[in-house]
């Protein structure tokens, strides 16, 4: 006799799947709460249909979940790309503005790739809270981290940086300089907060941009190739030496 489980572990939409599993909510379950037979739900996972607007608006609601990120064909029958505008979850009119929630829950949220290139390393070390245990709690969970910082850091930024630095010897952490870095971008997985610099503005004073990658994702996918070009044009962090003690003289 097929279970329940078993149709999850066999169906058609893996996204489907996956987020069923993660919310631990089966078929029947979903069906109750959209308000559709169990059947029709079944359908959604074995043969990969697409619900109607208002049914998948539902489901993923109830398992904390992106429709279009779990029916990639629901842009389509709109018969248009989404658009950029689409991406963009919040906007705030400068950082403090910023929920400092927000800052932890996203990066709490990534579970496959976070990026962090940040100018501001202070306050990002600020809303993290202890940073350093958490990327490398990040890491052992199989978490790519990749962080880049500026060239050039002094006082309590360097200290931050070389605390990071302790983590560069883990697998799937990695830690560079670039001379280029003028924004903050946080990115973990499809979500990003990025800092948008305003000439004559101090960066506190800049705009925020919450960004969610959806569909083809022209202005979160620019971000997202922002980064990688920024790793790969990075240098290894070296850490700040130790200043050697002086002899004392009797």
């Amino acid at each position: 006799m097929t279970t329940t489980l078993d149709r999850l572990q066999s169906c058609g939409n893996e996204r489907l799947r996956g987020a069923m599993i993660a919310a631990n909510v089966t078929c029947e379950a979903l069906a109750a709460h959209v308000g559709i037979d169990a059947k029709s739900a079944e359908r959604w996972l074995a043969l990969g249909r697409t619900p109607h607007a208002r049914h998948a608006h539902a489901a993923a609601k109830l398992l904390h979940a992106d429709p279009y990120h779990l029916w990639p064909a629901m842009a389509e029958r709109r018969r248009s790309v989404v658009a950029p505008q689409a991406e963009v979850v919040a906007s705030y009119t400068t950082r403090s503005t910023v929920p400092m929630e927000l800052w932890r829950q996203v990066l709490d949220s990534a579970s496959a790739t976070l990026d962090l290139a940040v100018a501001n390393l202070v306050f990002l070390a600020h809303v993290a809270g202890d940073l350093p245990a958490l990327l490398a709690e990040k890491a052992d969970a199989g978490v790519r981290v990749r962080i880049v910082i500026p060239e050039t850091l002094t006082g309590r930024a360097a200290q931050i940086a070389d605390a990071l630095a302790v983590l560069a010897d883990r697998p799937g952490i990695q830690l560079a300089t670039h001379s280029g870095l003028v924004a903050d971008v946080l990115r973990a997985d499809d979500d990003l907060l990025v800092s948008t610099p305003v000439d004559g503005m101090v960066p506190s004073l800049a705009p925020v941009l919450h960004l969610r990658r959806l569909g083809p994702a022209p202005l979160t996918g620019c971000y997202m190739a922002s980064l990688d070009h920024l790793v790969m044009s990075a240098e290894p962090y070296m850490p700040t030496p130790a200043v050697p003690l002086r002899a004392v003289s009797a």
